[in-house]
């Protein structure tokens, strides 16, 4: 996999959220465990943004892909209340997977809290690994462009 970047100008994509008390340990602290659901918000944020949906998906009532790998780095704390920006980019797809890297900022300060990647396959109605659809690799390939790393095989 691609080393994730922290240089802003690799990233295409950025949603925003507010931490939330809920999402903190009880110093005020991110939890380690919710920046997996901050990459979720991102990717379906992302998606979403380029119009892949269930339709485009092929998968009545979803969108894509189980996820089967996932890394963190975590940079600097963000806490409670602060608004991170999460920054989104395709860096890779496969014969039936892909991954998806993320960049978190601290909106205010611009400091790196989180660098982040997650891998998903493409699964058939029996979990069985198919092959990523082609309007899928169109819409993501027409975003990314050269950023984009395609490996068939």
């Amino acid at each position: 996999m691609p080393t994730i970047s922290r240089d802003l100008n690799d990233y295409g994509f950025t949603t925003e959220l507010r931490v939330r008390l809920s999402e903190t340990d009880a110093v005020g602290i991110v939890f380690f465990g919710s920046y997996s659901t901050y990459m979720d918000v991102g990717r379906m944020d992302y998606l979403g943004h380029l119009g892949v949906t269930p339709a485009v998906a092929r998968v009545p009532g979803l969108i894509p892909g189980a996820v089967v790998a996932q890394e963190a780095a975590y940079h600097r704390p963000a806490r409670y209340n602060d608004t991170l920006l999460v920054h989104v980019r395709m860096a890779r797809i496969g014969t039936s997977s892909y991954s998806l890297h993320f960049l978190m900022t601290d909106k205010r300060s611009r400091q790196v809290a989180m660098t982040g990647a997650m891998t998903l396959a493409w699964l058939d109605d029996d979990f069985r690994p198919m092959v990523v659809p082609e309007p899928f690799r169109e819409a993501i390939r027409a975003f990314e462009g050269e950023r984009l790393v395609e490996v068939r095989g």
